[in-house]
């Protein structure tokens, strides 16, 4: 411990005590109360980014998940060819057009590894997190041709549609409400 400096000594001398005392400087109320104030400010500040924090951590997963479903699609796409026909497939998805249209839908996983077709009487408990659309292009190009050898689609993919609960199945969130990305996706005979 350092030596007490002159300064810190005090101006007077104290009765009764048969050596020096030296007091040194502490901090005072005031600048205790203005440091627990910042700390607290501080850690307010910081409970309150950590929402924000978990729910962009959480739309970045998705969003990952969701880049990785054209691999799983054009699988489903492929299952459905087998089992139908390339030309029946095709028929059933409806041409893109002005008016918004839901198209041929599929559904997948919150985790991205079951896509399936979107079934009327399917069980509630299974999940349906990503809903997928399917549209043919209409004219140009990458308009469908029977005769052609290529299906191109518009595939939209959008989330959380459904979210799985403890009930079962939540009611479909509103288009507006979700994420979404499009891309297009090449069908070989």
């Amino acid at each position: 411990m350092p030596h007490p400096t002159p300064k810190d000594r005090l101006p007077f001398p104290v009765s009764g005590i048969p050596f020096p005392v030296y007091f040194f400087r502490a901090f005072s109320l005031l600048e205790v109360v203005i440091a627990v104030g910042i700390f607290a400010t501080a850690v307010v500040t910081l409970l309150a980014l950590l929402p924000a924090s978990l729910r962009e951590s959480s739309d970045s997963l998705d969003t990952q998940i969701a880049l990785r479903l054209p691999g799983a699609i054009e699988t489903e796409l492929r299952r459905l060819v087998a089992a139908q026909g390339f030309d029946a497939l095709a028929a059933r998805i409806p041409v893109m057009n002005a008016t918004p249209d839901h198209g041929e839908l599929l559904v997948a996983t919150h985790q991205g590894d079951d896509v399936r077709r979107l079934a009327a009487g399917e069980s509630p408990a299974r999940d349906q997190y990503f809903v997928i659309e399917l549209q043919r292009f209409g004219s140009g190009s990458l308009a469908y041709d029977p005769a052609g050898a290529v299906l191109a689609l518009n595939v939209r993919v959008s989330w959380p549609y459904r979210r799985l609960t403890p009930e079962g199945l939540a009611p479909a969130l509103p288009a507006a409400e979700r994420q979404h990305m499009s891309f297009t996706l090449a069908l070989n005979r």
